[in-house]
């Protein structure tokens, strides 16, 4: 299992689930390009009511081929899956044509969030039909509609692709499935704003300080940066490579002094107060960013903001070609301990 974390949530899931789709609040992991899981999740100081969520949940999914958030059709196994989850949070099931999940709310982290594994059927549901009521009943229901395709499908002899859904409840599992979204459950962790937030994905893993929350990020081939802000404080990290292409042969020291916009002479080769896990050469500056002339007029200076104090850092990490920097910019006073802290806790992760 290989632990992930993502502004606000954190789990653990097989090693073979990768990143497909990324953004602030929703996360999507991928098995060899067929999509595992989806999670959305948002601040939700609310009281949970269960029968208002499950109503806004069906609601919502109306569309959604066999959707249904009513536990007497929801499987019997995926609601003893969820039970592991009380008291720590509180939940909806719900399932669907394509796989089974829950709507959690954490009145700690005051948080919720949604939870989709798109799990096969079992064997032994997939294709059984279980009879509807009786044809001849008033209250009878008529047959569903039957798409061109798979009309088409069934005139050439052939079943359609998708199992049949009972009426009565959604189709059971695959029990390994179920088992395997069990044990990334158990594993399921909202975090407030209040405590350190933990980021972990990619080969990126950091602890951000608390109050501060996530701005921008890119993803890309050999960039991965985060941008935070708390207040008029900002906070940037990036992980560049390779590392000898960004550097181009030029010294580490004279790489981060260019970046800083100061002389080299100002940048130190030792970081202060820490040592970032597994540096083999480091490089450090601070400096102060002034306050144009114009806002020292009366009325302007009262809107501009003061003196920024810039901290920043940058190294090599030891039998990687890669390259990490991080520069913390506080509107009050220079915060090297917070930067210490965060430096302390950022690590390359092993993405094999």
């Amino acid at each position: 299992m290989r632990r992930l974390a993502w502004n606000g949530i954190s789990l653990s899931v097989p090693g073979d689930w990768r990143p497909a789709d990324v953004e602030h609040h929703f996360l999507s992991l991928a098995r060899h390009g067929r999509i595992m899981l989806e999670c959305a999740w948002r601040p939700d100081p609310a009281e949970f009511s269960t029968p208002r969520r499950r109503a806004a949940l069906e609601r919502q999914n109306r569309r959604q081929p066999g959707f249904t958030a009513d536990p007497r059709r929801v499987p019997a196994r995926w609601a003893q899956v969820l039970a592991a989850l009380r008291p720590r949070l509180a939940y909806v099931p719900f399932a669907w044509l394509g796989g089974c999940g829950a709507l959690c709310h954490d009145a700690a982290a005051r948080c919720s969030i949604e939870v989709r594994f798109l799990l096969a059927p079992s064997p032994r549901t997939e294709g059984m039909d279980t009879p509807g009521p009786d044809a001849s009943s008033p209250d009878a229901i008529g047959p569903d509609p039957i798409s061109p395709d798979a009309a088409n499908s069934l005139r050439r002899g052939r079943a359609p692709a998708a199992p049949a859904v009972s009426r009565l409840h959604a189709p059971e599992p695959d029990e390994a499935a179920l088992l395997q979204a069990a044990t990334v459950l158990t594993t399921l962790r909202l975090h407030s704003g209040r405590e350190a937030m933990p980021f972990r994905l990619h080969d990126l893993g950091l602890d951000v300080p608390p109050g501060f929350t996530l701005r921008d990020f890119t993803f890309r081939p050999g960039l991965c940066a985060l941008h935070f802000r708390r207040d008029a404080d900002t906070l940037t990290v990036e992980r560049l490579s390779p590392a000898n292409v960004v550097l181009q042969g030029v010294p580490l020291r004279h790489w981060a002094a260019r970046r800083a916009g100061v002389d080299t002479g100002e940048v130190r080769s030792r970081l202060p107060h820490c040592q970032p896990p597994r540096a083999k050469e480091a490089a450090a500056w601070q400096r102060v960013l002034r306050r144009p002339l114009l806002g020292a007029l009366p009325v302007i200076g009262r809107l501009a903001r003061g003196d920024m104090h810039e901290t920043g850092a940058a190294w090599l990490v030891a039998d990687e070609n890669k390259l990490v920097s991080v520069c913390l910019r506080s509107a009050g006073q220079p915060a090297p301990a917070t930067l210490a802290a965060l430096c302390a806790s950022l690590h390359v992760l092993d993405t094999e």
